[in-house]
Parts: C-alpha cells; structure tokens; sequence
C-alpha cells in the first residue's frame, strides 16, 4: 500500500526530472488530468497562456449517448483488494498503482482515472487540499465550479447506501492540445467522512457534458472489496 510518505517522495521524485511526465505518481492526493500529464504525472509549470499552441485536428464534442460501458476490474494481490467500475467501452486500461488504473480513449482525447488508495482526510480537505494544488501548479487555471452532491450506489454489494462527494471542474490550457476540462471528484460512502475513491475525467470543453455522465457512471458503479 502507497503511504502518503511515499507519495510526497514519488511526486518530489518526479518533479525533479523537469517537462510533463507520463509515469502515475502515488497521490499525496495528487494527480489529476492533462495538469498531470493526463492523468498521472507532475504539474505543468504555470506559463503565461499567449505561449501555449493550438490543438491539431478537428474532433466532433463527445456525446453522453455515444458513450457505452462495460466492467472494468483491478486490484490488489498483496492485500486482496478489488476495485470495479463501469468505464466506457474501448478505451484502454492501465494500471498506475495497485489500487489506481487509467483509462483512455483511443484518440487520446477523453480520459478516466479512477483511484481507491486509502486517504485519511476528510472529504472537504481533501478537495480543499487539491485546489490549492492546481491552482498554483497548473498553467493557465480557471475554476468551472465547485459541487457538493451525493448519489445513491448502484452496485448490489452496497444496496441503500449513498456515495456523497466534491467536485472541482475547471480548465487549463495545454501546451500542445489547447483547451483542457477535468472534472475531479472525491467521493466518501454512507457515513464515513474520508473519501473512499477519487475520480478524474478529462476532455475539452466542449465535452464537459460526455464527461460528467462518465464521471456519474464510474461513481454510482464503484465497487470495493473488501
């Protein structure tokens, strides 16, 4: 299991060797979208926006009814956890850390991390944690919203209980692909205060609605075991 110990190291680690990286680094909480290198990775360093190039290629917004799902499982053989979710169909998994996996669109557009790593804070200072991180970390930061919501589980194994959560949307621009939207969610279930799970969406804006329907999906859908 990562300690939050080894996280700050990993991330120092990372942050040493300078550029975006794309290795996942153990979350302090501390990771995020294409402000980590897409999901898992050091922070941009702030540059003024006028630097930043334009995307290339003209892709069609992604569209919450396009968008399907199947299971998706990982976890963790030392300790016997197991995470699940429903993540959507065809895009690729990669496992960052024993109980954090990754999943992208095929092209490289859209993105979902999902991580279960054991976080002893609460649920606002956690979230309270990570904005004061990207704001003063990500190049180019505008904060969309900040939400507080819950949403009833829909997998069987947590029947009548509810998920509650925050959730950061904002945007940035990267250096190479234009303007980012990431919305970050930590999530708690029924009465306990620390968040069980974190989730990352990202894309552009014009898919922030594709995006929060991913992001809904792999909340009411999680799944850990034990």
């Amino acid at each position: 299991m990562f300690t939050r110990a080894t996280a700050i190291g990993a991330a120092v680690a990372v942050l040493a060797t300078g550029g975006l990286a794309t290795a996942a680094v153990a979350r302090s909480h501390s990771s995020s979208d294409g402000a980590w290198s897409d999901v898992g990775g050091a922070p941009a360093v702030k540059k003024p926006a006028a630097t930043q190039s334009k995307p290339v290629g003209k892709v069609p917004a992604l569209k919450a009814a396009q968008v399907r799902y199947r299971r998706q499982s990982w976890g963790d053989s030392t300790t016997k956890a197991y995470i699940g979710i429903l993540a959507p169909t065809g895009w690729k998994k990669v496992k960052l850390t024993p109980l954090e996996a990754k999943f992208t669109s095929p092209n490289g557009l859209w993105n979902l991390r999902v991580d279960a790593t054991e976080n002893d804070q609460l649920l606002k200072t956690a979230t309270d944690d990570r904005y004061a991180l990207i704001k003063a970390s990500v190049a180019d930061f505008h904060l969309i919203a900040r939400t507080t919501g819950s949403t009833p589980a829909a997998e069987h194994s947590y029947q009548g209980m509810v998920f509650h959560h925050e959730t950061l949307t904002y945007t940035y621009t990267d250096p190479t692909r234009g303007p980012r939207l990431v919305i970050d969610r930590f999530v708690s279930l029924d009465t306990n205060p620390h968040p069980l799970f974190e989730t990352t969406t990202g894309g552009r804006p014009q898919d922030a609605a594709a995006l929060a329907a991913v992001t809904t999906k792999a909340t009411e859908d999680f799944i850990r075991l034990p």
